[in-house]
């Protein structure tokens, strides 16, 4: 009888830690990718127009720049 359920035992622990690992794998990557979207939507991440750009005072000394 002990020896049937170290063979269910060993028939059954070995997927179970598996699919628990492969789950707990999926859930990061998962949330991990739920920033992505925010992220790329950020303002920061839009680029301005080459004309705005062009009307920014370029700096001539190191006080402007500074």
């Amino acid at each position: 009888m002990a020896r049937d359920l170290v063979r269910a035992a060993r028939f059954w622990v070995f997927p179970t830690a598996l699919i628990v690992v492969w789950l707990a794998a999926c859930a990061f990557s998962l949330s991990q990718l739920a920033t992505v979207a925010p992220s790329l939507s950020a303002v920061a991440s839009i680029p301005r127009p080459i004309q705005a750009r062009a009307q920014e005072p370029v700096p001539r000394s190191c006080l402007d720049a500074c």
